[in-house]
This record gives C-alpha cells, sequence and structure tokens, in this order.
C-alpha cells in the first residue's frame, strides 16, 4: 500500500523536508497541495530563513516589528527577497510625451504634505556578503525629523557605530575582514577590483514600521567598482532605479559600499546610500519618503520580480540610455532657445535698421 502525504507526521515533513528548503523553494512547495499550504505557513520556518538570508533582522527590535506584519516572517521574506523592478522603456515613452502612465499615482502634493512625519524611525537592515559569506551585518534605525525632511538625503551605516549621524541609532552588528589579502599601499589591482564585483554582494532592506511592509533596495550585484587613489579605498555601486515625486521622472536609488584596507584585508568601512535624479541631483527625505512609499506598495509600475544578474545589469543600461537621451533634449533646447534669441536679435536689429534708413 503506497504512503500518501497526509500519512506522514507533520513534525517529519517540517524538521527533515522543509526545513532543508530556501524561500523559493518553500513557496513552490506550498503551491503543490492543500496539505503543504498549512504545513509551509509555519512561521518558524519562515523565520529561519528570513533570519539565515539577512543575519541583521536577528536584531530584537526588528524582529518584534516582523512579527507584527500581516504573515509575519512569510510576509518579511515575499516583500524583501524579490528586487525591485520598474520598466524603464516604460517610463521612457511616458516622459517623451509627458503623459501620466495608466495607474500612476501623482505624488506632488504628496511631497509637500505636512502629515510625512511619523513618530517611528523608518528601519534599513543592511547585510553584505563575500562569496556568500557575511561580513558586514548592521542595522540602523533613522528619525523623521524636520531636519531630515528638508535635507539632502544620505543614510550611512559605519562600522563603527559612535560615527553616525544625528538622529540615527545603530545597532552593533557584524564587522569582519574580506579574505582576501591586497597590498595596503597600493590597494586592489584590476583583477581583484573585477574579483569583488562579481563577488561582493549586498541587501539593504528598508523597513516600514508604520504600513508593516519592507524592500530591498540593493541591486543586489554592484553594477559598477572603483579605487579612489586618495583616500585608498575602494567603492562599489549598486544601483535601483524607481519612479520619482512625478512619475514620469525616473530615480536612482545608489548605494555605495567603501571597503577599507589594513594588515587583515579588506573591510566594510561604511555603507552610504542616496536618491539622486537623471540630473545627478540629490533628492530631499521629504521626497525619499514619497518615493519608497511608493515602491513599497508597488504604484506607479513597480513591480517587485526575482530576477537574474543579466536582467538586474540590462535595468542598469536602461537608465543610462535614459540619463543620456535627457541630457541630450536638454542640449536641444537649449539650443532652441538660443536659436529663438538670436532671431530676436536679427529682427530688432532689422527693424532698427528700417527705422534709422527710412
Amino acid at each position: 500500500m503506497a504512503t500518501t502525504l497526509p500519512d506522514i507526521h507533520p513534525d517529519i515533513i517540517r524538521q527533515h523536508l522543509l526545513s532543508k528548503l530556501d524561500g523559493r523553494s518553500l513557496s513552490s512547495a506550498a503551491t503543490a497541495s492543500s496539505d503543504l499550504h498549512a504545513l509551509c505557513s509555519d512561521n518558524t520556518l519562515w523565520a529561519d530563513i528570513s533570519k539565515s538570508t539577512w543575519p541583521s533582522i536577528t536584531h530584537p527590535r526588528v524582529n518584534r516589528l516582523i512579527s507584527t506584519f500581516p504573515a509575519r516572517h512569510r510576509s518579511f521574506f515575499q516583500d524583501s527577497f524579490p528586487d525591485l523592478f520598474t520598466d524603464v522603456t516604460r517610463h521612457r515613452s511616458y516622459s517623451s510625451t509627458s503623459k501620466q502612465p495608466v495607474g500612476a499615482t501623482s505624488c506632488h502634493h504628496l511631497a509637500n504634505s505636512p502629515h510625512l512625519t511619523s513618530s517611528d524611525p523608518f528601519i534599513s537592515a543592511v547585510d553584505i556578503r563575500y562569496q556568500n559569506e557575511i561580513v558586514f551585518s548592521k542595522v540602523l534605525f533613522t528619525d523623521v525629523t524636520i531636519d531630515f525632511l528638508s535635507s539632502a538625503l544620505r543614510v550611512e551605516v559605519n562600522d563603527d557605530p559612535t560615527r553616525n549621524q544625528s538622529g540615527s541609532e545603530q545597532s552593533p552588528g557584524i564587522s569582519r575582514p574580506i579574505d582576501l589579502k591586497v597590498d595596503e599601499l597600493a590597494g586592489p589591482d584590476e583583477p581583484t577590483l573585477s574579483h569583488l564585483r562579481e563577488s561582493v554582494t549586498l541587501s539593504w532592506i528598508l523597513i516600514d514600521p508604520t504600513r508593516k511592509r519592507a524592500c530591498n533596495l540593493s541591486s543586489v550585484k554592484s553594477v559598477g567598482v572603483r579605487q579612489d587613489w586618495m583616500s585608498n579605498e575602494t567603492v562599489l555601486r549598486y544601483v535601483t532605479v524607481l519612479p520619482g515625486v512625478d512619475p514620469n521622472e525616473m530615480v536612482e536609488c545608489k548605494i555605495e559600499v567603501v571597503l577599507g584596507v589594513s594588515s587583515a584585508g579588506l573591510h566594510v568601512k561604511h555603507v552610504v546610500l542616496k536618491l539622486m535624479n537623471l540630473n545627478r541631483t540629490c533628492l530631499n527625505g521629504r521626497e525619499f519618503l514619497v518615493v519608497i512609499k511608493g515602491a513599497v506598495l508597488e504604484e506607479n509600475n513597480v513591480r517587485r520580480k526575482v530576477m537574474d544578474d543579466e536582467k538586474r545589469w540590462r535595468g542598469y543600461m536602461e537608465l543610462k540610455e535614459l540619463k543620456r537621451e535627457k541630457k541630450e533634449r536638454e542640449r536641444m533646447e537649449e539650443e532652441k532657445r538660443e536659436l529663438a534669441l538670436k532671431m530676436n536679435y536679427i529682427i530688432i536689429l532689422c527693424c532698427f535698421a528700417v527705422g534709422f534708413f527710412f
């Protein structure tokens, strides 16, 4: 007689089968049958997967907050694991015709709203891995103050919590050297820089305590790396493309991981998040909160999507093309203005000449 799934004790399935799965596999297993769906909804499974993926969320305060999410750690994982994806090509066509996308939410009134302040700080859970091993894991609590709302956005997580920005509280967390020897004076060479770009992954999960939602603002893999020879620091850049306060305009959420070098090897000195428009102007804290609200709630054609490295890279290249097109449009507009100005001068000169001679 064949053994069916209901014949097996649920604890055996949970302990010996489901506990071995990663988040994506567990989600797939939940769709196989109603019995598995019930077993796969166990919060302990999702808590273990989430904490092993992002050790930063083991912070007691963060863990308590996640426990208030609609489906607790399962909700958190489903919010945070996929990438935030915005179809840049669709927004390119909309911006060129100056029409708002279908379903887009106009956010100008929100950006000027006095109700964006909150008694709860927003939370940044930052985890950095080198070849899948955790080397940096911190939590930052940032107060939403009047100064934060009006100043250019810069959220910084340091290896040393004593160097924090005012209005921020950071957990001690984890900070380990990267197991990669480099010359202390010369820094990494080109092959090492390429290796770091491929091997260092970043998650910056922003948690909204008011809405009980979260999202990953990082591109996971670096889109660029450079060596700052003046400071002897290595800078890895991660970029996610999002709709701006005006849904027709795109912004880039840029995160830089700065690595220092010592006798122990490379180590993470600090991680900085900024939000910039296509003119490379930094947005302020108020605009940041509006953009993040849209991203968390998947407004203005933002979607959560599990993507491979190629798709992430393609999205970044589309952003670069969008920047180039915007710069070209601005150049052409400037040329038109200059031509119109010259024509006005010519007309005035002609009128003056006619009046003088006749």
